[in-house]
């Protein structure tokens, strides 16, 4: 007798036709998830900041005795830090009043900022003109435009002693391009643009501040694709010096030399018999060589002799060191 299914069945039916068959259960896979911070992205690495900071320590060095030499007073100057930053959050770390210029960099064409506190500007100006350096009564405000070509030459010799600092690993050229206000400052480099921000402490009589150098993202790149390379040619160099002076040591070291002649075999009656002043045959020619060991590595093959009061080994041949014993070894 056949079935006779109703209106609400057929639409059932009807209905998982149209969804098509069950898709089986996915089979859970269980995956390794790690926490990633995109900012860390093209970040520059622990060793990239020391060299940096050993390279841009000269140039500290330098300031303090050039700029000294000029301004005739004393002078101390100490690389605070070397960041990664981007060119917006380096903007907004800038005092609302404060010494701005931007410099060329030739051939790379294209502009780093300098930015020096007035606290350091105003006593500078002040020596240069003739004073004792005495600028705090000096309130806050911007520079004219005769303190700013009076700065001038300070930035040259800043300028001056970057480009020697950089000489031995990148040939550029820094040149005063042009005081900045701070609107022109913020739009030198783009916002988000990751830029090298180095910042120096200087202490000059009575009075201390920061000089902060922004490099651009070319100017950067290059300067760390520079210090790279050179870190690497320098990191070779210095592994054949070691080799060198392992080889000049080592000269010098002692290691045990046996001279053992092959194994032979004996009948245990021979040597239940032997005393002392008898002659044990061994089963071997004269004239084959024994084997001379150093540091238990068969090095040579060679003949016992004797040379006035003491024993030595005539060499023959020596041994090729097979790959597993030098493996070994090594």
């Amino acid at each position: 007798m056949e079935k006779v299914l109703n209106q609400e069945e057929i639409d059932q039916l009807f209905r998982a036709a149209q969804k098509g068959p069950a898709a089986p259960a996915a089979t859970a896979v269980a995956k390794n998830v790690t926490r990633f911070d995109l900012r860390q992205v093209g970040q520059i690495s622990k060793d990239q900041v020391r060299a940096l900071s050993l390279l841009h320590e000269s140039f500290a060095r330098n300031i303090s005795s050039s700029l000294g030499a000029y301004l005739r007073v004393g002078l101390e100057v100490n690389i605070v830090s070397v960041e990664q930053l981007r060119f917006s959050e380096i903007v907004s770390r800038m005092s609302e009043v404060t010494y701005l210029c931007s410099l060329h960099v030739r051939p790379l064409d294209s502009l780093a900022l300098l930015q020096v506190d007035l606290s350091l500007a105003f006593p500078i100006i002040d020596v240069i003109l003739g004073g004792a350096g005495d600028a705090e009564s000096i309130p806050a405000r911007t520079l004219t435009e005769i303190e700013q070509q009076v700065l001038e030459t300070v930035v040259g010799i800043l300028a001056r002693e970057l480009q020697l600092c950089w000489a031995p690993v990148l040939e550029v050229e820094f040149a005063l391009e042009q005081a900045l206000s701070a609107a022109q400052a913020a739009v030198l480099m783009p916002p988000t643009e990751r830029n090298l921000a180095f910042s120096f402490e200087i202490k000059i009589l009575k009075s201390q501040g920061v000089l902060n150098i922004t490099l651009p993202l070319l100017v950067s790149n290059t300067l760390l694709r520079k210090l790279r390379a050179q870190f690497a040619y320098y990191k070779r160099a210095g592994s054949l010096v070691h080799l060198d002076q392992l080889r000049a040591q080592m000269l010098y070291a002692n290691f045990p030399v046996v001279l053992k002649l092959p194994p032979s075999p004996v009948l245990v009656s021979n040597l239940n018999e032997l005393e002392v002043g008898q002659i044990l045959l061994l089963s071997r020619p004269v004239d084959q060589a024994a084997t001379l060991t150093v540091a238990n590595e068969e090095m040579f093959r060679a003949f016992p002799v004797r040379c006035g009061y003491f024993r030595g080994a005539e060499v023959k041949e020596r041994i090729s060191i097979s790959p597993t014993s030098h493996k070994a070894a090594t």
